[in-house]
């Protein structure tokens, strides 16, 4: 006799027992009253739910049965249930490695952008610097103000060509901008100045030095006026 073969009563009513487990059972059955009651207590229960089920429906039931079937999901089977947790886990947590890995790649992409556009626009730059200095006439000057703004100005009165290079510009107002202008019998805007992270930022303009005696750098309205609203915030005297 097994030490759990009181728990075999119910296996034992519904025949779910093996041959050996039968013969111990019923052994065990002439010597315990109380298993022999709970097996004659769960035999009438079985009666009784065999009887059940064998009562021919409503036929409105099956109707009802039918219309209803479509609307329900079908659940996993209980087996499955934890697998399909697992599957679910390992699915989100896949998703998630692959938005973290898109937004990575996305990052080293844009970085990897604006370092190749940082260093075309230095070439762009220094090729345009070198073409004006190889001008015959080619003048350079160098300013800086009490606020610590620096400047360096490339101008070329043959080609009608200067270059303004600006240091330790901070970045604008909001609302505002930038705006360079030669000065002479007027003045005139040559465009405008948009610094960098850094603080620098250049502007060359092929349009003609004419009588211009100065370059100069005011904060105006966002896009630019057609005269200069304020006073400089950078001035240099271009060399005649």
């Amino acid at each position: 006799m097994t030490p759990d073969i009181h728990a075999l009563t119910g296996a034992y009513v519904l025949n779910a027992v093996t041959e050996t487990e039968r013969a111990d059972f019923e052994r065990h059955l002439a010597e315990c009253e109380s298993c022999a009651e709970e097996v004659r207590e769960l035999e009438a229960t079985a009666t009784r739910l065999g009887e059940a089920a064998a009562a021919r429906p409503p036929a409105a039931m099956k109707a009802a049965v039918m219309t209803r079937i479509g609307d329900v999901r079908q659940l996993p089977p209980i087996g499955d249930e934890l697998a399909v947790r697992r599957k679910r886990w390992s699915t989100r947590i896949l998703g998630m490695a692959a938005a973290a890995l898109l937004v990575v790649s996305v990052a080293l992409g844009v970085a990897l952008v604006q370092t190749q556009r940082d260093l075309d626009a230095g070439r762009r730059q220094g090729a345009a610097m070198a073409e004006l200095l190889s001008a015959s006439d080619a003048r350079v000057v160098n300013g800086s103000t009490p606020a610590g703004l620096s400047g360096t100005v490339v101008v070329s009165r043959e080609r009608g060509q200067v270059m303004l290079l600006a240091d330790k510009i901070p970045a604008a107002p909001a609302g505002k901008t930038y705006q360079v202008w030669l000065i002479g019998g007027e003045k005139r805007s040559i465009g405008l100045l948009t610094p960098d992270e850094r603080g620098k930022a250049h502007l060359l303009d092929a349009s003609g030095v004419g009588d211009a005696v100065a370059i100069g750098v005011t904060v105006e309205p966002a896009g630019g006026s057609r005269q200069p609203t304020t006073d400089p915030v950078m001035a240099m005297t271009l060399p005649a």
